[in-house]
This record gives structure tokens, C-alpha cells and sequence, in this order.
């Protein structure tokens, strides 16, 4: 394979191959093939003996016949017996079965044995098949005395009529081919794969074939089926006591071994190295121990079998490239599994996700408590599980991935679920991991770290958030940093004045404006969190001269007002970040400047919260400084209506959203212009029939003094 080529396939999906089976056993169970070969043992010239191998789909059937065959031709020359492969999934003709199948052993032993006796043989299962040609056999009984007589023309080399063949033809052609069966040096093993991908009545007249013909003298059979399949089958065509009537047919049946809890261990590790090494970076932390979870909680439990793991991964290697660093890989294989092994719950998931986490991916707001909700839920879940092979396991798997639901079932739980940890518990990582990638209103925890750790990829990521993305990654961003180890290295300053800059973009103007809840976190709020946790993994000196560097910087107006009211006002708050008080005459001198320059170039009003900006900036500049910012708004705004707008911002509430009144703190606006002053140009505004909401409002309320709804004018009960 070149460098850097991706293996795409599961080498253990592949059935072991005779001539290389008994190397490539990897499951240890080459000693169960030697016990198939002593039974096989038994067959002699005087009887024939017919032993099934007896497992569930994907098991490993295919291999073993492998196996058996290997340790078959590895005898000596002396007692080799002849193989005979029969397939009847690929004869695709129910009626030819019986034909196809006895044509099978000739041909075999007419290419392995060029002796008389050979010939003699191929030469009576030839004419026995003819005699058997599409006449049909009742079950229970001798085939050979109950023939239906059929006016059916023959296949072969003969023209003769099937009702031409009398009961007593078809007896002396039987004893005919025991006679020359018993000369035959050799035995003859025939192994008859894929039973249990056949039809009903294609299973039916495959049993009733191997009863007619399994007590040939020197023939064994090896059958390998699921054997509550082929049960199924007959008991859907009305055979009595389906599962006695096997033991009728088989003289020894051996189940396939169980993986062993070592040996899932081993499959589950080959399915991981075939991931590529991508996936397994360690994008969360915890990571090994949250497999160990998720493997010991149901899911080694519901890898029975090679063919689990096979498709198990096959899953994985499909939908982790798209999820990768955005989902935990261990949650991925628990959400593969439950596709695999329990669509019923999987599709429940998918149709209900409420039912396992709480609330539906994407509602931010409710007033429902989740384990209300989950426990509502209880009966679709039971019935869902109810569909499974093993109930229990996925039940156990279902309640690791999601604890809220153990919790809602009265069952132990770690009820962990950590959103920054790609945890499929947490609603908005399981809409990710069901919809097989991160949508327009996801937050990539992708993104979320290369925005930490690649400078040259904050600004793209930046300009990339929307309106509905911007401040959930701006709150998982803080909540990542706060889970960083010590030992990873941030540049601090940097990564804290581009999350600065960040709430500038566009994104958080339009959250802020268009906001239609009353659970509203700001965007400055979850910068200046995210910014006090970076602070935290700095000394205090570093951490002080932060917040200085933060207060100066021109481009990040909201939070540069936030820090220096953290750090200079009188009640000041602690936001993790401040600077230090022999900083404050040089911090807000620079600070003050900034505001001008934006008031007049007019890119004040373009911040995040220019009303907050100025707001919080009152009480820490000078009165001087106030006026000139205000003549600045002024000139480049005559109207005044985005001032109005900002600084009349009283409130939100449920019932009609903003609305705006003259602040209660007074003094504050009146550092930038009197109120008597205020309230003559507020009259004349609102005098313009063309003004429309929410501006009229903001400028009603300072001319009536009361608080107005900015959607329709109407008063707000304060």
C-alpha cells in the first residue's frame, strides 16, 4: 500500500479461504474444526452421517467449513476424502435443487477419481438424479416410496419420462448407487453452505433433499445454518414440530462457539486500527476511559459475532469522517451499534430524540424538566427495545450513551454529559451525530478548537458565524478553555483580544437585535467569561496587563468598556479579569480616544451594544470627553435616533419584547447632553408623523416619561 494510503476495508469481514484457513484463524477455532472432522470420522461404507454447524447469521460458519476442509485434505492420501462444495443460494431454481445437488457429488468424484469405481459412481448419482427430477418428497417419509407421478420431462443426456420411472425403478436405482457408493475407496464429505439465505421453500426442499440422500453409505454432509431460521421456515410451511424434524435430518449438531470476551476485545481492536489514524486524535479528554465505557456498558455484549464488528465498523468508517472532533468516537461506535444491532431504538432516536435527552435539538428554552419529558417517553422506548435480539444489552448501552434516560428508569447512572466533550447525551452533539454532520445552526467544536489553537484561522472562523451559531460557539468556546489541561499551551493575549474583536462581528448585532427571549445571555457576558477563564492560566501580573491591553484596543469597544468598569468603577465586579489600578489615568485616556475616533468616523454605532458602550463609559470618562463624543454622534446623526435608541434601552419581557425608558441613573446620560435639552429635540422628533417603531418609542418615553413597548407604542407595566 502507498504512504498515506487509507485502508477502506475490514480484512475480518472476509470468510477464511480453504488452503489458508487454518493460518488465518484468528479466533481460535481450529480445535472446534478437528472435532468436526473425528465426527466426520464415522462415515464408512456402511452408512452415511450428516452434522450441522449451527450459528446465527455472520458467525463464522463459512470460515469453519474453511477450516474443515483444510484439516480434511491435510490427511494422508490413503483416507483423503473427496470434497464436494454445494452452494444451493447460487442455483436460484428450487426444482433443480435435488438435481443440481446429486450432480454436485458427481461431477467431484468423476474429476478426483478416474477409476472404475469413480465412474461407476458418478455414473448411478447421474441416473438417481434423473429418477428424482422435480418429483417432490413427503416429509417424514421414505422418499423412494412415495414418489408423486409426474408427466415432467427429464434433464440430461436421456429423453425418458419421470412417469416412466416406477417405484421399484427407483428403488433398485438407489441400491445401484449404495452398491457402487460402497466400493468407492474414498470417502465422499459434502459441505452445503448458505442454508439460510435460501427462501422458505427453497430451506424446505433443501432439508427434505439432505433426508432423502443423508444415509448414503460413504457420503457425510456438513450443513451450516442458523438454526432458528431454517425452524422459521419450515414452521411457515406447516411442518410439525420443525425443530424435532431437524434432529430427524441431522445426526449430530454442533453449535458454534461464542466469542469469547478476549476475542471481542481482539475484533474490536482490528476494527479500530482499520479507522484512519485521524480518527483516533485526541480531539476530547478522557478519551480512553470514555471507551472502556461505552465497550463494557452493552455494546461488548452485542458484538456476538465477527460479522457484528464487520458491519459495526463498516458504519463508523462511513459516518465518522463527517463527525470527526464534532462526536467522541467511542459515542460514534455506540450510535453504529445501535443502527446495527437495534434499528428499532435507532429509529426511535431519530424519530423521537427527545425521548432519550430531554428536549428536541435546537430548542434553547423550556419550561419542561428532561427527565419529565424522558420518563413520558417510557412505553415507545420499552417497545422499541422489545424489537431487539438482546434487550437487555441495548438497554444498557442506551442508558451509558444517554444518562438521562437511566436516571428517568430509576437505573444507575454516572450522569455525565458534557457538551465540550462530544458527549451524544447533550441534545445539539445528538442532532449533529443524527443529521451525519454540523449544520448551519451547529456549533463545530472543530471549529471551536482551531479558533483556539490556529491564529491564522480566527478570522475566517469569525466571519463564518451566523446570527443562530455566534454566541452558543462563543459559550462553548469559554467552556472548552475552561477544560483544558494545564499543560496545553494558548497564546493567551492574542486569543483573548480576537475574542474581543469576535462579539464585533456583524453575527452578534443581528442576534442582539433580532432577540425573541426572555433567557437571553449577552454576547459580552460570554466573551468576558471566556476571557476570565484564559486569564486564569496566566500569572496575575500577565493577567493584569491583559485587561490594560484590552481597555486600549480600538477594535473591541464592548468589551474594553466591560473591563475597565471591572476594573476602575466603584462597584466594580470581579469578571476574572482586571486591570491594575496604577494602569487606570494611561488605560482610560486611551480608552476615551477610542470612543471619539469611532463617534467620529461613525463606526460607534456599528458595535455590538452602543448603548451599553456608552453607558458604562459615563462614569469613567470625564465630563469634557462626554460632550465631545455626543457632538460627534451628533454631527455625523442629526436625528439622534440611534443614541435614543441605545441609551433609552430599558428592558425585554415575554410579552411584547423591548421596550425603552429614560434610565434611572440620570446623571449618566446627562454627561453627554442635558435632559432638558434632550427632551426638545425628543419633542420635535416624535412630531414627524414619518417616524416609525421602535424609534418613536424611544423618544416617547423621554417626552411622557414612561416606559413604551418598541413593537407598538402601547405601555409597558413596570
Amino acid at each position: 500500500m502507498a504512504e498515506g494510503q487509507k485502508n477502506t476495508g475490514l480484512k475480518i469481514d472476509r470468510p477464511l479461504r480453504p488452503g489458508s484457513a487454518l493460518d488465518a484463524d484468528a479466533l481460535g477455532r481450529r480445535l472446534f474444526a478437528a472435532r468436526v472432522t473425528e465426527v466426520l470420522a464415522r462415515v464408512s461404507s456402511e452408512a452415511g452421517l450428516v452434522v450441522s454447524i449451527e450459528g446465527a447469521w455472520g458467525c463464522g460458519k463459512t470460515s469453519l467449513l474453511a477450516m474443515v476442509e483444510d484439516l480434511l485434505n491435510s490427511a494422508a492420501d490413503e483416507v483423503r476424502p473427496v470434497i464436494v462444495h454445494f452452494n444451493p443460494w447460487l442455483i436460484g431454481d428450487r426444482d433443480a435443487l435435488l438435481r443440481q445437488f446429486l450432480a454436485s457429488i458427481a461431477k467431484a468424484v468423476k474429476l478426483t477419481d478416474h477409476a472404475k469405481e469413480g465412474k461407476r459412481v458418478a455414473k448411478e448419482l447421474k441416473t438417481y438424479a434423473k429418477a428424482f427430477d422435480v418429483l417432490k418428497l413427503i416429509p417424514g417419509a421414505e422418499p423412494w416410496a412415495s414418489i408423486i407421478k409426474s408427466v415432467v420431462e427429464s434433464v440430461g443426456d436421456a429423453s425418458e419420462a419421470a412417469f416412466d420411472y416406477k417405484t421399484p425403478d427407483v428403488e433398485a436405482r438407489k441400491q445401484a448407487l449404495e452398491h457402487a457408493l460402497r466400493k468407492f475407496p474414498r470417502r465422499i464429505v459434502v459441505l452445503v453452505d448458505d442454508l439460510d439465505r435460501l427462501y422458505p421453500a427453497e430451506v424446505y426442499e433443501m432439508v427434505r433433499i439432505i433426508k432423502a440422500v443423508g444415509d448414503l453409505p460413504n457420503v457425510g454432509y456438513v450443513l451450516a445454518w442458523d438454526e432458528k431460521f431454517v425452524s422459521a421456515a419450515l414452521e411457515r410451511l406447516n411442518v410439525p414440530y420443525a425443530a424435532a424434524y431437524l434432529d430427524k435430518v441431522v445426526q449430530v449438531r454442533l453449535p458454534v462457539p461464542a466469542l469469547s470476551y478476549a476475542q471481542r476485545v481482539t475484533q474490536m481492536n482490528q476494527g479500530l486500527a482499520q479507522l484512519p489514524s485521524e480518527a483516533h486524535d485526541a480531539f476530547f479528554p478522557n478519551a480512553n476511559e470514555r471507551h472502556g465505557l461505552v465497550f463494557h456498558h452493552g455494546l461488548s455484549e452485542l458484538m456476538e459475532h465477527p460479522r457484528d464488528v464487520v458491519r459495526l465498523f463498516d458504519v463508523v468508517m462511513s459516518i465518522e469522517p463527517d463527525l470527526r472532533g464534532e462526536v467522541h468516537l467511542a459515542d460514534l461506535i455506540g450510535l453504529a451499534t445501535l443502527m446495527t444491532k437495534a434499528p428499532s431504538v435507532f429509529s426511535l432516536l431519530r424519530r423521537t430524540p427527545q425521548a432519550f435527552v430531554g428536549r428536541r435539538p435546537g430548542v434553547r428554552s423550556t419550561f419542561e424538566k428532561a427527565e419529565e419529558v424522558i420518563k413520558r417517553h417510557a412505553d415507545e422506548r420499552e417497545a422499541a427495545l422489545a424489537e431487539c435480539s438482546n434487550p437487555g444489552a441495548v438497554r444498557d448501552l442506551v442508558h451509558c450513551l444517554f444518562p438521562k434516560t437511566a436516571k428517568a428508569d430509576d437505573e444507575f447512572t454516572f450522569d455525565r454529559v458534557v457538551f465540550t466533550e462530544g458527549h451524544l447525551g447533550h441534545p445539539d452533539r445528538l442532532s449533529i451525530a443524527l443529521q451525519l454532520s454540523t449544520g448551519s445552526g451547529d456549533v463545530s467544536l472543530t471549529k471551536v478548537r482551531r479558533f483556539l489553537f490556529d491564529p491564522e484561522a480566527r478570522e475566517t472562523i469569525a466571519k463564518d458565524l451566523n446570527e443562530e451559531t455566534c454566541a452558543p460557539f462563543l459559550d462553548t468556546l469559554g467552556s472548552v478553555v475552561e477544560s483544558l489541561g494545564e499543560d496545553l499551551v494558548l497564546d493567551v493575549e492574542p486569543l483573548a483580544i480576537s475574542l474581543a474583536r469576535l462579539i464585533e462581528q456583524p453575527s452578534f448585532g443581528e442576534r442582539a437585535r433580532n432577540r425573541n427571549e426572555v433567557w437571553f445571555l449577552s454576547a459580552e457576558r460570554l466573551a468576558l467569561n471566556a476571557i476570565g477563564a484564559l486569564g486564569k492560566r496566566v500569572t496575575p501580573k500577565d493577567a493584569a496587563a491583559l485587561a490594560e491591553n484590552l481597555i486600549c484596543d480600538a477594535e473591541a469597544l464592548s468589551i474594553a468598556v466591560g473591563v475597565a468598569h471591572a476594573s476602575f468603577a466603584e462597584t466594580k465586579k470581579d469578571d476574572g479579569i482586571s486591570a491594575s489600578p496604577d494602569s487606570k489615568a494611561r488605560a482610560i485616556s486611551e480608552l476615551s480616544k477610542n470612543l471619539e475616533r469611532a463617534a467620529v468616523s461613525g463606526q460607534l454605532f456599528a458595535k455590538l451594544s452602543p448603548g451599553r458602550i456608552l453607558w458604562f463609559a459615563s462614569p469613567l470618562l470625564s465630563a469634557a470627553r462626554c460632550k465631545a463624543i455626543f457632538r460627534a454622534i451628533q454631527q455625523n446623526n442629526p436625528s439622534l435616533d440611534q443614541f435614543a435608541l441605545g441609551l433609552m434601552e430599558g428592558g425585554f419581557d415575554s410579552v411584547k419584547g423591548w421596550y425603552y425608558e429614560v434610565p434611572n441613573e440620570v446623571d449618566r446620560l446627562e454627561k453627554y447632553v442635558g435632559m432638558d435639552a434632550l427632551k426638545k429635540h425628543a419633542a420635535e422628533r416624535v412630531k414627524d408623523e414619518s417616524l416609525g417603531y421602535p424609534v418613536r418609542a424611544a423618544w416617547r418615553a423621554v417626552v411622557e416619561g414612561k416606559a413604551i413597548y418598541g413593537k407598538d407604542g402601547s405601555y409597558a407595566r413596570r
